[in-house]
């Protein structure tokens, strides 16, 4: 039985306490969530940081990529220089925290388009792992997206069904408005939501 946004809102306390209590992943998540953004934004940190994140995105569910294909953008993310992925970091940081870039068309280009594009510069970043580094940039804001999020997502919203693969900027920006809208239904941020994502699927969709 599909989920519904009233029975996962009664669970919301017990789904993030047993996420808190069950993922692998969890305590490293915390501590990411609650220091990244300000690292990145301070300068503050170092390729790994940056590598961290991908590794995260690629390898928090077992099987959920092709080995081969997992470790070519972990080795292509390892690959770029230092200047590379400082640079594309900063770039993204000045587009959520609004410097307009001189050639910004009218109407300006959404921030987190413009981050987006700064991220996807990176070799192996594509929008779908470029999410995850706009999730920690900006958890409050934003949210990781993948086959997983996307199909709990569409389960409680409008959203349509239909994975996209790969990721557009476009299908991100339609993931964004459902998940700001669960949430507030929800009444959660972003953090506690994906917490909830992770359980309701394990609930009602794993072994599909």
């Amino acid at each position: 039985m599909d989920p519904s946004v009233e029975g996962v809102r009664a669970r919301v306390d017990e789904h993030v306490e047993t996420y808190r209590e069950t993922a692998p992943f969890y305590p490293v998540e915390a501590e990411a969530i609650g220091s990244l953004g300000d690292a990145f934004r301070a300068g503050d940190y170092g390729r790994r940081d940056v590598e961290w994140v991908v590794r995260w995105y690629l390898r928090r569910r077992v099987g959920a990529t092709d080995h081969e294909e997992r470790r070519a953008i972990e080795e292509a993310v390892e690959d770029a220089a230092p200047r590379e992925l400082r640079e594309a970091l900063w770039n993204a940081i000045d587009a959520l925290d609004g410097v307009k870039s001189p050639d910004d068309d009218d109407p300006p280009t959404p921030a987190h388009h413009r981050a987006l594009d700064a991220l996807t510069d990176l070799p192996g970043v594509d929008v779908a792992v470029g999410s995850a580094l706009l999730w920690f940039l900006d958890p409050d804001e934003y949210l990781v997206v993948g086959d997983r999020e996307w199909r709990v997502v569409a389960a409680l919203t409008d959203l349509d069904e239909s994975y996209p693969e790969p990721v557009t900027v476009e299908a991100y920006d339609c993931y964004l408005d459902a998940v700001r809208s669960l949430a507030e239904r929800l009444d959660v941020d972003g953090w506690r939501l994906y917490m909830v994502i992770q359980r309701v699927h394990a609930e009602a969709f794993a072994g599909e």
